[in-house]
């Protein structure tokens, strides 16, 4: 069955939790920021109190333009910080895709399996990434599989090897065949 992907329109499979990694990445990356900032401004403020500026020259007159240095490189600074904002965002965004399509398609299997198909099987594109998690997720649904398949054997054994089995018994064998005709479990 083919599967028409639509990427862009279903970015956000996983809407809150891809906002939330998206903002804290961006929260962490802010605050790296601010904080250079306060360290630049507060190192800029103390030295020219105190004149402790260390000059290029021995010329004065170059020495005074120097003085007015912060406004040159804070500028500079905070503009550096804006761009990687947004490189952070853009970032941010493809990150939390990253971690919300295996939680997405996790979901959806553990979701198939709770509605009684146990033919349903877990894949990803990214299979060296999540090959282990893959493997343990299909190895129990055919484990299950097998168990409700030897279930099934077994009380189809039980109904053709006794004929005068009790009626009590013979209720307990519907109610279990009733059980296993909700699961999807022969392929």
């Amino acid at each position: 069955k083919k599967v028409s992907r639509k990427p862009i329109k279903h970015f956000f499979l996983k809407k809150t939790m891809q906002i939330s990694i998206i903002f804290k990445i961006i929260f962490m990356v802010f605050l790296s920021s601010l904080i250079t900032t306060i360290i630049l401004s507060y190192t800029y403020i103390t030295k020219s109190k105190g004149g402790n500026f260390y000059y290029m020259s021995n010329d004065i007159m170059k020495d005074l333009e120097l003085t007015n240095i912060l406004g040159l490189v804070l500028p500079a600074v905070i503009t550096a910080q804006l761009v990687t904002l947004v490189i952070v965002f853009f970032i941010g965004m493809f990150s939390s895709r990253k971690a919300a399509v295996p939680v997405y398609r996790l979901e959806k299997w553990a979701n198939q399996i709770k509605n009684g198909n146990l033919l349903t099987i877990l894949g990803f594109r990214e299979t060296a990434v999540m090959k282990d998690l893959t493997l343990q997720c299909n190895d129990l649904t055919r484990k299950y599989r097998k168990i409700f398949f030897d279930i099934d054997q077994s009380i189809n054994r039980i109904k053709s090897e006794l004929s005068d089995i009790s009626q009590s018994a013979k209720t307990e064998i519907t109610r279990i065949e009733y059980i296993l005709n909700t699961l999807r479990y022969k392929e």
